[in-house]
């Protein structure tokens, strides 16, 4: 399928332009250029537009062998197109005030990018209201292939997109997809009530440029979908964005805790035995999570604005569905995948330091960091992994890592965390997608370990219950076959009236459990602000529970 972007005219992107209209005694008539367009059964005002604007030099046509060419390749290309179309809107409210608007539609879907000074914290997607969903059940069949399916059918060769979202999927592969992929023992426990992966196709949405401080609407024909117009749609935007004037007034959270997957004791122990399956040479690392639940006391929308608020993110989504009974509120900093134009980008994180008030102590973490010989050898595992898994599916050679730092590495601040990453890059082969590209990948480096299928085997032994969302992949699909997806660490899930909290980190030989858990504790700070926690009332909560009969 081929698709064609329009701003305000359709056709500009198609002709180029030019100074004036081709007379009517143009050596070309235009009549001649509607017998073509006949010929190839293309619609006829189509045809009437281009042949208005032929090219012309001083009254006389100066269309060559190659704009004959062009022209006849479209006109072939008519009956089977998609037309992209894009403008400007009108009003520019906060994204905040966006958010809430979008939040009281049928089934939002938000990719926010709050973290504005992170390179990739640029664009943020607002839609809702899909024309068609797609949801993977436990026992269903592979949601990967489900998925090439379906964007088979929707999906067109990659055009200029500047949003690079034009239209097209957005949803999640849950940690557990990856079963799919690889053979796994699948002996942990779940319950939590969240589909395997769940996409919806969303054929219209306004994305907001942090650069230029405007918003722009985007509207796509993707035929057996939709169901209003394109007009209607831009035009139902712009009445959003218009009225979209008061960001959500947000009370004080009161959410109360409930329990824990593990305790303190529990986890230092799972530590300490994946340090035992480390000295056996199974494995080189692996990353172990515990979790935390808590009762659900507001709209999951009003915790998702105190969650950008309190830990800002390049990479955050809001998903939710069966009237926002079910809910993803991620604040990830970690790219998982992003493929435009055959160009494949991965951001592997491993090394963590909390943040401090205190601008000297906050330096102190950063050189120690910096300096650490255990988080450079954790994030070299990773990047060797990720190396190897995207391999695989790109160009021979094509594999780089560009990272600024002298050893590959660089190092991010985030509200309440300092990180190393490295950037790994390569280029798809021909004849390969962007399914191709997550199977390769699936689940990251960075959340499972190296070497990666037996760190998976490890981690469903040692971790009790399923991680359901967390550290699979939210992100999109895009119509114009560019896709971008995070890996969902720092993410709420709600379900069943509770909302959860999950943290990791990675366990190499080295390590000191205690550390290990207190590294943990300072990624779940902002998730704990979010819900009205402090991290001390949350463990003061926790020994009470333990304590009751």
């Amino acid at each position: 399928m081929r698709v064609s972007v329009h701003d305000s005219i359709p056709h500009k992107k198609i002709v180029p332009k030019t100074p004036a209209r081709a007379p009517a005694t143009s050596l070309f008539h235009k009549e001649s250029w509607r017998r073509i367009g006949d010929r190839a059964g293309a619609p006829s005002s189509t045809v009437c537009k281009l042949t208005a604007y032929l090219p012309c030099v001083n009254g006389k046509s100066s269309i060559n062998t190659t704009y004959r060419a062009r022209l006849k390749i479209y006109y072939q290309a008519m009956n089977d197109a998609m037309h992209i179309f894009r403008q400007p809107a009108e009003a520019t409210p906060s994204v905040e005030a966006v958010i809430a608007a979008v939040a009281q539609r049928r089934e939002p879907a938000i990719l926010d990018s709050s973290d504005t000074n992170h390179p990739g914290g640029r664009y943020t997607i607002v839609t809702c209201e899909p024309v068609e969903t797609y949801t993977c059940h436990p026992g269903d069949p592979d949601p990967f292939e489900a998925m090439r399916d379906r964007l088979a059918k929707t999906r067109s060769p990659s055009i200029q997109s500047h949003t690079s979202f034009i239209g097209g999927w957005i949803g999640y592969f849950a940690y557990e997809a990856g079963r799919f992929i690889e053979r796994l023992p699948a002996t942990t426990v779940r319950d939590i009530e969240m589909p395997v992966a769940r996409f919806a196709l969303y054929d219209s949405a306004a994305v907001y440029d942090a650069y230029t401080r405007r918003w722009e609407l985007i509207a796509a024909e993707i035929a057996g979908t939709s169901a209003t117009s394109v007009s209607e749609r831009l035009a139902r935007w712009n009445d959003l964005l218009h009225n979209a004037r008061q960001p959500i007034d947000l009370q004080p959270p009161s959410s109360k805790y409930h329990s824990e997957n593990m305790s303190r004791e529990d986890f230092l122990d799972a530590v300490r035995r994946a340090q035992g399956f480390i000295s056996a040479g199974d494995i080189f690392q692996v990353n172990l999570a515990r979790r935390l639940t808590f009762a659900t006391c507001e709209p999951p929308i009003h915790t998702f604005v105190r969650l950008r608020r309190t830990n800002p993110s390049p990479y955050a989504a809001y998903l939710a569905w069966s009237e926002q009974r079910n809910a993803i509120l991620s604040a990830s900093p970690e790219l998982f995948l992003q493929l435009d134009d055959r160009n494949v980008t991965t951001r592997p994180i491993k090394g963590t330091r909390p943040r401090s008030s205190d601008p000297i102590l906050d330096a102190a973490y950063r050189a120690d960091l910096l300096a650490s010989p255990k988080d450079r050898a954790e994030l070299t595992m990773i990047v060797d992994l990720e190396r190897n898994d995207f391999g695989r599916v790109c160009e021979y050679g094509s594999i780089r890592v560009i990272s600024g730092g002298d050893e590959g590495f660089d190092l991010e601040t985030h509200p309440t965390v300092h990180h190393l990453v490295a950037t790994v890059t390569g280029r798809l082969q021909p004849g390969r997608d962007a399914i191709d590209v997550l199977r390769a990948g699936f689940p990251g480096g960075s959340i499972t370990g190296a070497p990666k299928v037996r760190a998976m085997e490890i981690i469903d032994q040692l971790e009790p219950t399923q991680r359901s969302v967390y550290t699979g992949a939210i992100g999109y699909f895009s119509l114009d076959g560019s896709a971008k997806f995070n890996i969902a660490i720092r993410t709420l899930i709600l379900a069943d009236e509770r909302i959860h909290l999950q943290v990791g980190g990675g366990i190499v030989a080295d390590s000191v459990p205690e550390d290990e858990y207190e590294e943990t504790t300072a990624k779940a700070l902002g998730l704990c602000r979010a819900l009205g926690q402090g991290l001390g009332e949350v463990e003061m909560s926790a020994l009470e529970m333990k304590g009751q009969p």
